[in-house]
C-alpha cells in the first residue's frame, strides 16, 4: 500500500511537470517523459488496475509501425541514427496509451493539470511583455535577434507555447474562479488580456492567428466564455493598432504575414501542379517548402520515405531551380506525415483521429456529466481540432518539444471515459 501511495504520488508529479519541462527544454522533457512512463505503468502493474487496449490505440500503434517500416525500407536515404528514432518516437505511443489508461480510470487530476499549466501560462506571458516594455525579462535575457522570446531565449517559440496551452488554461481560469462570480467578471478577463498581449508581441504570428481563430470559435459556441472574450478583445484591439503603428518590428511582422497570406492564397492550387516544377509560381520559402514536400513525396507516395527523410532529399529539389526550398522538415503536420510514412501512415492516422472524435461525442453524450466536465471536454475538443488543423505552419509532429504537445493534446481528450468524480 504505500509503495502504491508513493508511486501514485510520482506519478501525479511527472504529469504536472510536463508543462513545466517544455519551458526547460529538451533534454528535460525526455527524461520526464520517460519517468511518467516508467513509474505510470509500474503503477497500474503494482497496483493491479485495469488495463485497456483500445480500438483508437491499437490504430495508433498502427501507423508507429508503419513509420518504423518506412525507416527500415529507406535507411540508406535517413541512415541509421535517424531509423533508431523512430523506434524510439514510441514514447509517444506508449504516452497516449498510458494517459487514456489513468484518465479512465480517475488516476490523473487533469483539472489540477490545467491550473499548473494556467499559472506557467500567465507566468511567460508576464515575462514576454517585461522583455518588450523593459528591454529584458525576469532573468536578465534581452531580445534575440530582435524577437520577442522571453524565457526561451534563443528559441522564438513563446508564442507556440501560449497558443498550444491557450486552451487548457482556459480550463484552468473556469476552475479556479467559477465559484466567485467577482473573481470570474474581474479576473478572468484580465488574465485572457494578459495572454492575448504577450502572444501578439511574441514572435510567431501563426500563432498568434490561431489564438484570434480558437478566441472566435469560443464566442460563438461556448456561452460561458463570451462575454470574458468579448471584453479583451475590445480592449487590446486599439492597442493592437497603435502598437502596429508604433512598433516599426510589429509592423514589419505582420505587414509580412499579411503578404504571405495573400500570396499563398493565389499559389495555392499551383502547389499540387506538377507543370509549375520549371516555373517560379510561389512567392513565399513556407510555399516553396510545401511545394518541395509535395514533389518529393510524389516519389513514394504509398509508405513515404521514412523519418526526417525531408532534409536529406530535399536538396536534390532545391537546386533544380529557385521554387523550391530546404528545410529541416515540411512545416506542415499533414505535408510531414505524408512525405515520412505515406498515404498508408496518413490514412492511419485519419483513422485514429475520426476515432478519438467518436469517442469524445460518446463522452459528451453521457446522461450523467455535468456541466464543468462538458465545458472541459469541449475545450479538450476544440484544442485537438486547432491543434490538427490543416491549413498552418507547424513545427515536426516527431520532434521532442512540438510532438510532446501533440501527443499529449490527443491523449488529454480522453477525460470523460467513463467518468467518476475525483
Amino acid at each position: 500500500m504505500f509503495l502504491k501511495k508513493n508511486l501514485f504520488s510520482l506519478v501525479q508529479f511527472s504529469f504536472y511537470l510536463i508543462p513545466l519541462s517544455l519551458i526547460i527544454g529538451s533534454t528535460v522533457i525526455n527524461f520526464n517523459i520517460i519517468l511518467f512512463l516508467i513509474v505510470g505503468f509500474l503503477y497500474i502493474f503494482l497496483g493491479k488496475i485495469k488495463f485497456i487496449f483500445s480500438f483508437n490505440s491499437k490504430i495508433l500503434l498502427l501507423f508507429f509501425i508503419i513509420l518504423i517500416f518506412s525507416s527500415i525500407v529507406n535507411i540508406k536515404v535517413i541512415g541509421f541514427e535517424n531509423f533508431f528514432k523512430s523506434i524510439f518516437l514510441l514514447k509517444f505511443f506508449l504516452l497516449y496509451i498510458l494517459i487514456e489508461n489513468l484518465v479512465s480510470n480517475k488516476n490523473l487530476n487533469i483539472k489540477n493539470f490545467s491550473k499548473i499549466t494556467l499559472f506557467l501560462v500567465i507566468f511567460v506571458s508576464l515575462d514576454l511583455i517585461l522583455q518588450f516594455f523593459y528591454g529584458k525579462n525576469i532573468f536578465g535575457l534581452r531580445p534575440w535577434e530582435g524577437r520577442i522570446t522571453g524565457v526561451f531565449g534563443s528559441e522564438a517559440i513563446a508564442g507556440g507555447f501560449i497558443q498550444k496551452l491557450f486552451l487548457i488554461s482556459l480550463i484552468g481560469i473556469y476552475l479556479s474562479m467559477y465559484k466567485n462570480k467577482h473573481l470570474k467578471k474581474i479576473f478572468g478577463p484580465l488574465l485572457i488580456i494578459v495572454i492575448l498581449f504577450a502572444s501578439f508581441i511574441a514572435s510567431n504570428r501563426m500563432s498568434f492567428l490561431l489564438i484570434i481563430l480558437t478566441l472566435i470559435m469560443l464566442i460563438f459556441f461556448i456561452k460561458e466564455y463570451r462575454k470574458k472574450i468579448l471584453i479583451p478583445i475590445l480592449f487590446l484591439v486599439p492597442v493592437y493598432i497603435y502598437l502596429y503603428d508604433q512598433n516599426d518590428d510589429l509592423k514589419k511582422k505582420f505587414d509580412g504575414l499579411k503578404n504571405k497570406v495573400i500570396n499563398l492564397s493565389n499559389h495555392a492550387f499551383e502547389i499540387f501542379d506538377d507543370e509549375n516544377q520549371n516555373k517560379e509560381v510561389l512567392r513565399t520559402n513556407h510555399g516553396k517548402i510545401y511545394f518541395t514536400a509535395i514533389q518529393s513525396f510524389k516519389e513514394n507516395k504509398i509508405l513515404g520515405s521514412g523519418l526526417k527523410s525531408f532534409r536529406n532529399k530535399c536538396s536534390k529539389f532545391e537546386n533544380l531551380n529557385e521554387n523550391f526550398k530546404c528545410s529541416t522538415h515540411p512545416h506542415n503536420y499533414h505535408l510531414e506525415i505524408l512525405h515520412d510514412a505515406g498515404l498508408l501512415g496518413l490514412f492511419a492516422l485519419s483513422i485514429f483521429s475520426f476515432a478519438i472524435i467518436y469517442t469524445i461525442y460518446k463522452n459528451f453524450r453521457q446522461k450523467n456529466l455535468i456541466y464543468e466536465d462538458k465545458l472541459i471536454i469541449s475545450l479538450l475538443l476544440l484544442n485537438l481540432l486547432i491543434e490538427i488543423f490543416p491549413i498552418k505552419s507547424t513545427g515536426s509532429i516527431f520532434s521532442t518539444w512540438t510532438g510532446t504537445i501533440f501527443w499529449l493534446s490527443i491523449a488529454l481528450v480522453n477525460y470523460g471515459s467513463r467518468k467518476k468524480d475525483y
